[in-house]
């Protein structure tokens, strides 16, 4: 069931333009496991068994077809920093990868970044891919947030399941794609505003996203 739930997430992302070609995973932890899709596997040609199993404790390769994705540093890192989520999504949709390249926070305009990211998104540090220092660097920047944008790379979602993990990141992107519009000309929620609105979603609107996978 996990690898369907991981398998579905790569395929929705692949239709929804987050990811072009192989570029870009997702995992799912469920207990003392980790379901991750594969290096270099095109999302289209993807199937189940596909899908690599790993443990959560030593990071070990134990079932699926292929070796894990090459970012599985980052994605045990999350998950050992904050036990409560369960999905993550990382992605290389246009408008958050122009951000990673201007290497400056993404201001929080609206309110579904408010609720579902947390405020504004902030760009990690800059570390080469699949490395201890990106997965230190990209935690630091997910503090109390449910996305980042990593510098010169791409961007980050997480949840505390599937659908949230993908809401968040279809959230962050199109924040992106506002802020490119408005520019210097645009208003940011003020902090009081913005602390308000993640405390509704967390205690309420987020509950149908997080009642499945």
């Amino acid at each position: 069931m996990s690898a369907k739930v991981v398998l579905e997430a790569a395929k929705y992302m692949s239709r929804t333009d987050l990811v072009k070609g192989t570029w870009g995973n997702v995992s799912y932890r469920e207990e003392d496991k980790i379901w991750i899709t594969p290096s270099g596997v095109p999302y289209n040609e993807m199937v189940e068994n596909d899908i690599a199993v790993v443990d959560f404790d030593d990071g070990d390769w134990i079932e699926g077809n292929f070796k894990p994705s090459s970012e599985l540093p980052m994605h045990l890192a999350i998950y050992k920093k904050f036990p409560e989520i369960k999905a993550i999504v990382h992605f290389h949709a246009i408008y958050s990868s122009a951000f990673s390249a201007f290497g400056k926070d993404v201001p929080c305009y609206t309110e579904d970044q408010a609720q579902i990211i947390g405020g504004r998104i902030r760009v990690s540090k800059y570390a080469y891919p699949g490395t201890e220092e990106l997965a230190n660097n990209v935690v630091e920047a997910l503090k109390d947030r449910f996305g980042a944008i990593m510098a010169n790379h791409g961007a980050v979602a997480i949840g505390r399941s599937m659908k949230e993990a993908l809401a968040a990141a279809e959230v962050l992107e199109k924040s992106c794609h506002i802020a490119w519009l408005v520019g210097k000309e645009g208003k940011g929620l003020s902090e009081d505003d913005i602390v308000k609105l993640r405390k509704i979603y967390l205690e309420s609107y987020s509950k149908r996203l997080t009642e499945e996978r």
